[in-house]
């Protein structure tokens, strides 16, 4: 269990933190499906691997 500083510095960090979702309609279902297939046999995250897709963009239109 949590001790009341524990769930603190959780709450803490997490009002630091950014979210960015993103929702795959049914019309795009293979297109999911073909990410996490990619994910699970390269062994990566998709935070990880969305995070550096967008830095790899930005970068290289300057931003």
């Amino acid at each position: 269990m949590s001790t009341e500083a524990e769930k603190k510095a959780v709450r803490k960090y997490q009002a630091k933190c950014k979210e960015v979702r993103i929702k795959y309609t049914e019309k795009e279902i293979s297109e999911y499906n073909r990410l996490q297939e990619y994910l699970s046999e390269n062994n990566i995250k998709v935070t990880e691997y969305l995070k550096n897709l967008i830095k790899a963009d930005l970068d290289k239109k300057g931003y």
